[in-house]
């Protein structure tokens, strides 16, 4: 049976990171997600047939093009698709494979956090509209759930909404943008105060790695900007399941 689940979370996770994908672009457009009733092609706009829609598999058979306009499809589109899969199981696995209210909170959670870090990644924005109602929905779910507690929420949300503020102050705007406030508030509100901290951490180390990667294989220049909301939401998720993990290994390691 726990397989079973594993494979309905997979699909379920699939589909869902395909309606991501259509969601970043619809919103990027101006095209509301109830205009159409089905997904269209981001090439030639025509109605893409339901068998050329599954998840991952239409994108390999379809060889990454159209059938009708015969253009190439974005790689990040399969690619999203298997992070919404894998994402589903990872939070099955880290809720020790039960079905329960966390567990739901937690793929919420995920879903928001997929939509900041690919619409970051395309369009260098984090959008108001995605990260203010998570911030509302995901306390008073926490707080009814009982999953995080009311002023480790507070506190993470005022170091994480506080540390972007002060550099926005400091650079006058010019470091980072107001979404990353924002986020830095979202982040707080999921992770709490301690694994808050351990998330700013890795996202500066995961940027600086990454960076450095890129630069080096040049397809990045040290002066060009980086969107730094797909870092944050990479570490979030690291601080998210293994966070306490990696305090405690981290403090133990101290003593």
């Amino acid at each position: 049976m726990t397989t079973f689940y594993y494979i309905i979370l997979f699909v379920l996770g699939a589909s869902l990171g395909s309606f991501i994908n259509a969601w970043v672009w619809r919103t990027h457009e101006g095209i509301s997600l109830f205009k159409m009733d089905r997904s269209i092609c981001p090439k030639c706009r025509m109605a893409i047939k339901w068998y050329d829609n599954i998840p991952i598999l239409s994108y390999v058979l379809l060889k990454g093009s159209c059938r009708k306009c015969s253009k190439k499809i974005s790689f990040h589109y399969p690619l999203v698709e298997l992070a919404g899969a894998l994402l589903f199981v990872l939070a099955y696995y880290a809720n020790a494979e039960m079905i329960s209210l966390k567990f739901i909170l937690d793929l919420f959670i995920l879903l928001v956090l997929l939509f900041i870090f690919v619409y970051d990644f395309l369009y260098q924005e984090i959008l108001d509209r995605i990260t203010l109602p998570a911030i509302i929905i995901i306390f008073i779910a926490s707080l009814i759930i009982g999953t995080n507690g009311l002023y480790n929420m507070i506190f993470g949300l005022l170091i994480g909404a506080g540390f972007f503020l002060a550099q926005y102050f400091l650079s006058k705007g010019k470091w980072i943008g107001g979404g990353d406030i924002r986020l830095g508030a979202l982040m707080g509100v999921i992770l709490g105060l301690h694994n808050m901290l351990l998330a700013l951490f890795l996202a500066y180390v995961i940027g600086a790695i990454v960076s450095f990667i890129l630069i080096g294989l040049k397809k990045k220049k040290i002066t060009e900007t980086t969107p730094f909301g797909t870092y944050l939401t990479l570490a979030t998720v690291i601080a998210m399941f293994w966070g306490y993990d990696i305090l405690e290994w981290y403090f133990g390691f101290l003593i």
